[in-house]
């Protein structure tokens, strides 16, 4: 696979997750244009909060990181829509890997 097919897929693929978010949404006006600056990432390990199971490792989701766009920092938490929960998660950046 080259280098041009990954980051075809990647964005095929964050596409997607964004769309499905935005339906999830989409009866709350106040989310419109809510997930145009999310990025995709891969959720390091599996993460439950109390609505219950959030993300399972290795899962593929969108992400918003508010500081740099280079990237996340250990330690500080980033927000992460969870298609399980339908909702954004506070996620620590540790346990994200940033995929674009």
């Amino acid at each position: 696979m080259n280098a041009q097919t990954i980051i075809t897929e990647n964005a095929d693929l964050l596409f997607s997750l964004k769309l499905q978010a935005q339906r999830d949404m989409a009866r709350w006006p106040q989310y419109a244009g809510h997930f145009d600056g999310y990025r995709l990432c891969r959720v390091k390990r599996r993460i439950k909060t109390k609505m219950g199971l959030a993300f399972e490792k290795g899962e593929i989701a969108i992400f918003k990181d508010g500081r740099a766009s280079d990237g996340v920092d250990d330690g500080i938490a980033v927000v992460v829509y969870s298609a399980s929960n339908r909702c954004d998660t506070g996620v620590f950046a540790k346990d994200v890997e940033v995929l674009g």
